[in-house]
């Protein structure tokens, strides 16, 4: 082999190296990441872990560790991919998240946290006091901007709030089906006292327009009247109307 081919194999190899070996700190250094800090970052853009501050929903919460390890099949199917882990106070998420032509993907993706964590990304929470477990599932949803595809599904179980003494209030399910700039939400009950129901449009990132009904049941149903009280106005079979409209 002639001494210029050997001298290209060299550079490419080493090229080889050098991104195979590219320090996670250094990328995060130069990585424009929107609402996203990351701090002490260990290992390469392949593998490795960090601790995250990320911004949402007008609040901060901490991620103790996020982990992230390359999956180099992906690429036969058009995909940059990795499984990504989180880990913080109260709540815990994996899925494989992917970098596509057409946007940003996520897979398999399975969290769940305590509900009082929800006040530290929404502070207008805090005074409902949410408490219970929240589990939140998609088996695929495609982001491009305001735009997303796909379906999700979250639970509340044992749900409970500083504004009512009846606890738990119940467990209920929302489902997400989006279909580009918005998607339809569905809230069902699956058990408990409080039994919530409804459906409405959410316009991303966070518009929601929602129309359902709240209704007591059961002997603690005389107990749910205060909270039922703030949910909506009285109809004439015993029921709250719900109009939920948020900009």
């Amino acid at each position: 082999m002639r001494a210029g081919s050997l001298a290209i194999v060299g550079i490419a190899a080493y090229g080889v190296f050098l991104v195979a070996t590219m320090p996670a700190r250094w990328a995060a250094e130069r990585a424009a990441l929107r609402d996203v800090a990351l701090h002490a970052v260990n290992g390469t853009i392949w593998r490795g872990d960090a601790q995250a501050v990320i911004r949402v929903g007008g609040g901060t919460f901490t991620v103790d560790r996020l982990a992230w390890d390359f999956r180099p099949a992906r690429l036969l199917q058009g995909r940059l991919a990795y499984d990504v882990a989180a880990q913080g106070a109260g709540f815990d998420a994996r899925a494989e998240a992917a970098r596509t032509f057409a946007g940003w993907s996520v897979r398999g993706l399975a969290a769940r946290a305590d509900a009082a964590v929800a006040t530290a990304a929404f502070p207008w929470m805090s005074p409902w006091r949410p408490a219970g477990n929240v589990t939140l599932t998609s088996d695929a949803m495609d982001v491009d901007g305001n735009q997303a595809r796909g379906t999700a599904q979250l639970e509340w179980r044992d749900a409970a709030s500083a504004m009512s003494e009846v606890k738990p209030l119940g467990t209920y399910r929302a489902e997400l089906a989006a279909d580009g700039a918005g998607g339809n939400v569905k809230v069902t009950t699956l058990q408990g006292a409080l039994r919530v129901a409804g459906q409405g449009r959410l316009e991303f990132p966070s518009r929601l327009t929602f129309t359902g009904e709240a209704l007591g049941e059961g002997d603690k149903a005389r107990a749910l009247d205060p909270l039922l009280q703030l949910l909506g106005p009285a109809r004439p079979d015993g029921s709250r109307a719900i109009e939920w409209r948020t900009r």
